[in-house]
């Protein structure tokens, strides 16, 4: 132990010197295994772990073998598929040459080293390589996988089976032989065995493991070791069970041999055989055992050298601590000091510093000397007012930043109290803050600062920025208070608040008043798309029919850039509210796949759907908004090639993948272009590839709902967008369609048309009576029904939302079926694209249509409600 400075000061007392030698060998013997000790618990657990980690290394490394192990089996298997395939496409099989068969049969015989057998539907051997031609063959010969092939009508895989010729187990591919669309006769092609034993055999897997190849009904039908004895047994049902549960595994248990090992196995997803592999734990376990106890016996031995070393060294050490305390005695009584010279540098080190004590004393005084001229130059000249108060709140110090701030000169201020710098209420609480503290401890202000006012000796009140802190001298308590004041602070923060609030407020203003005018901005574009349509059906043929395509296309861009800046609106107002649901994302990228084949046909390109049966989180209408987009600007911007949608697992998330050949995207436009308005390669900003707001959209959306988009590119290779959504964990969900099933249909009826606007009446009137129905057109709830009255029976309803005198399409249906007595299909159709009208819909039983509508929409929602009118 080194003492202190007090403790060297104190005269020596021999009986505590002669017993300081040993206390210090005890905190050296105590120092050595404090640090040896731990590290060697800490080396250790080291080893431990890398026991452990060896360990699972060793599983991996058994896994991955018995996967290649598996691979080779598979592939053994495949060979003789693919012969069987060749082999019943025979010509001589055509022509039921049976006999010209037979000579092929024995070249693959004796090529492939396997036995051929021709079987009819009911059994009955016809050829068998392995019985001369002509001979009596057995009369009827059925496998368990013979109904496989007929109901498949693909190869299959036998297990293990007792041959009708050879009487010897034998593993056969099982092919259907396939003439005029029917199954005409089974083939089969036995696998050796001695080469499924060949790919398991000793030589081909590390020393003292056992490998092994199980068919579909868990009966081993290869092994390393003892394979007489255990082929053809059925393993323990228990294993076996556990083997089938999952592709590839590995668990600890109990061979066929009664021996506790790591067994790995590896199941083929093509004909269900598994491939075995099992180490003894005793194998894995012996060599790091040996090491742990070796590394702890040295462990053992290495601290028992040090504490012995620490002795040693004690003694060595104790005598230089002895001379140290002469020196430290010697300087108390102002006499010379004899630095010790005992060899330890650190002693000689105190030693010095003991000798040179009064100059550095000395020295430190007059330092002292100088901080204090150097900080009292600096409270003079600081820009903020620096003041010291004690703890009755008497002022004790007041710098000339503090006169300038607060209009006092030094001496008036010193010595009153500083309630006279302070407005109402700080002025009243302040000597009960001081007070309180003192009594408490609790801090307001003192070492936190925060922003107060300050009130200046004409009266007026400022806004100041306070920190204080307390410090002691002797036992007294003072106070210094570093003040700011922060007029012009103040003012410019409430400028940029204010500023910001009205740019706030103006943005979402845009927003709202354009989410919420969707139904005055979508009437006049409604009325000129149904006129639109009703001329192009009733011109067919006349010379203006170019303008009128023409005057569609442009309507048709004017409807696409309407719904996507009023998605965009809504999206930024907030007005857009999901409803989660688990669903099935199967159904929704084969609808993708069916809705969009027409389109990628017509550009000459290949559109792909990879199945998927697994189940997410979303909104289905919302999702199915997003992966259309995607879709849409895949098949614009691709010229050449083709699409790809499908899903693939990403930990707990499902990755929903739209894939194309086209252009690709440049890496540092890979942000820029969920920008709205932003297009890559259309500077001229043609119409036809789009408006370039879809991944402006589709980025809100994924926002909405809580999923992440990702961008993969290359220029001139084409890009993949991806979008993560939450997977759930289970294989089936109901799912709410998510588009409208298209219909057509020539049925005649009579409709009973409810709008407000003359211009819609009429548009629909003449688009309907073009279709071949008879209409009735009513502008309020009051027309509708007194068309009722007077004996005309409507066979469906359109209706506007929104009529005259705040009432809605919804009342009046139900005024015109409470007259009929009776329910009538009706189509709400509006501009409002808030979530509550849909909802509004649906709960009175009724479909919703927004406005502009296209004519196809309209008409297969017209043939939907009249499915089969007259």
């Amino acid at each position: 132990m080194i003492p202190t400075t007090e403790t060297l000061r104190q005269p020596i007392r021999r009986p505590a010197l002669r017993m300081r030698p040993q206390r210090v060998r005890g905190w050296l013997i105590l120092l050595v295994m404090a640090v040896a000790v731990p590290l060697v618990l800490f080396s250790v657990s080291l080893l431990i772990r890398n026991v452990d980690a060896q360990a699972q290394q060793t599983e991996q490394l058994v896994l991955d073998r018995t996967r290649l192990l598996a691979e080779d089996v598979e592939r053994e298997v495949n060979r003789q598929i693919a012969a069987a395939e060749v082999l019943s496409t025979s010509e001589s099989l055509t022509t039921d040459d049976l006999a010209a068969f037979y000579r092929q049969a024995i070249g693959v015989r004796d090529r492939l080293g396997t036995n051929v057998v021709l079987r009819d539907l009911q059994g009955r051997q016809r050829v068998n390589s392995r019985a001369p031609w002509g001979a009596d063959l057995p009369d009827s010969t059925v496998l368990e996988a013979d109904q496989r092939v007929i109901d498949t009508g693909r190869p299959q895989v036998t297990g293990l089976f007792t041959g009708d010729v050879s009487q010897a187990p034998i593993l056969a591919v099982v092919a259907p032989v396939i003439r005029d669309g029917q199954i005409r006769y089974l083939l089969s092609l036995n696998i050796p065995q001695e080469r499924l034993q060949a790919i398991v055999s000793p030589e081909r897997i590390p020393a003292g493991w056992q490998a092994e190849v199980i068919d579909q009904q868990g009966v081993v039908i290869a092994r390393s070791h003892l394979t007489e004895q255990l082929v053809g047994k059925r393993l323990p049902a228990s294993l076996w069970t556990r083997m089938r549960q999952v592709p590839d595994g590995i668990h600890r248990a109990v061979n066929l041999e009664n021996v506790e090992a790591i067994q790995a196995y590896s199941r083929s997803r093509t004909f269900g055989w598994v491939v075995a592999t099992s180490v003894p734990t005793t194998l894995v376990a012996s060599p790091a055992r040996h090491a742990l106890l070796l590394f702890t016996g040295g462990g053992i031995v290495l601290l028992l050298i040090g504490i012995g070393a620490a002795i040693l060294l004690g003694r060595r050490l104790t005598r230089s601590v002895s001379q140290l305390a002469g020196a430290a005695e010697a300087l108390g009584a102002g006499h010379p000091v004899s630095p010790p010279d005992g060899g330890v540098a650190e002693i000689e080190a105190v030693g010095r510093a003991i000798r040179n004590a009064a100059d550095l004393i000395r020295r430190r005084e007059a330092a002292l000397a100088e901080s204090e001229a150097r900080h009292r130059a600096i409270v003079q000249t600081a820009v903020d007012a620096m003041l010291v108060i004690d703890e009755t709140g008497t002022i004790q110090s007041f710098n000339p930043a503090a006169e300038r701030i607060f209009g006092y000169e030094a001496g008036e201020a010193v010595g009153r109290n500083i309630r006279i710098l302070m407005p109402e209420p700080y002025h009243s609480a302040h000597d009960g803050y001081l007070q309180a503290y003192q009594r408490t401890g609790e801090r307001k202000i003192i070492g936190i600062g925060r922003e107060v006012e300050g009130r200046h000796k004409d009266g007026s009140i400022f806004p100041i920025e306070l920190a204080v802190t307390e410090w002691t001298a002797g036992k007294r308590r003072y106070f210094t208070g570093i003040v700011r004041n922060i007029t012009e602070r103040r003012r410019t923060e409430d400028a940029l608040r204010a500023s910001k609030a009205e740019a706030d407020r103006a943005n979402v203003a845009k927003s709202k008043f354009l989410a919420a005018a969707s139904h005055d901005l979508r009437q006049p574009v409604q009325a000129m798309m149904l006129f639109q349509s009703a001329l192009e059906e009733r011109l067919d043929g006349h010379p203006a029919t170019p303008l009128l395509d023409s005057m569609g296309q442009a309507m048709d861009g004017l409807r696409m850039l309407l719904d996507s800046l009023l998605d965009v609106s809504k999206l930024d107002a907030g007005l857009i509210v999901p409803q989660l649901q688990d669903l099935a994302i199967g159904p929704i990228i084969e609808q993708l796949g069916a809705e969009y084949l027409p389109q990628a046909e017509a550009k000459g390109l290949r559109m792909r759907v990879v199945p998927c049966a697994l189940t997410t989180r979303s909104d289905p209408a919302l999702l199915m908004r997003i992966l259309r987009n995607l879709v849409e600007n895949a098949l614009r911007y691709t010229e050449r090639g083709g699409l790809l949608i499908g899903c693939r697992r990403q930990g707990d998330r499902l990755r929903i993948e739209v894939m194309d050949s086209g252009i690709g995207i440049p890496p540092d436009k890979h942000e820029d272009i969920f920008e709205e308005f932003f297009q890559v390669g259309n500077q001229e900003r043609d119409r036809s590839k789009g408006l370039g707001l879809g991944l402006a959209v589709v980025r809100r959306l994924a926002r909405l709902l809580g999923h992440k988009v990702h961008l993969r590119s290359r220029p001139g290779a084409g890009s993949a967008f991806c979008v993560d959504v939450p997977l759930i964990a289970r294989h089936a969900a109901r799912s709410e369609p998510v588009a409208a099933r298209p219909v057509t249909s020539d049925g005649r009826g009579l409709i009973l048309v409810i709008d407000d606007e003359p211009l819609i009446r009429l548009g629909l009137q003449a688009m309907l009576e073009g279709w071949g129905y008879r209409v009735l057109t009513a502008g309020s709830i009051e027309d509708a029904v007194q068309h009722v009255e007077s004996g005309e029976w409507p066979s469906a309803i359109l209706a506007d939302y929104r009529l005259r005198d705040g009432k809605t399409g919804l009342d009046a249906i139900r005024a015109v079926c409470d007259r009929l007595r009776t329910p009538v299909p009706a189509t709400i159709i509006t501009g409002d694209t808030a979530p509550e009208r849909l909802a509004e819909a649906r709960a009175g039983g009724h479909t919703l249509l927004h406005k502009p509508i296209a004519a196809h929409e309209l008409r297969n929602a017209v043939v939907e409600m009249v499915p089969a009118a007259d």
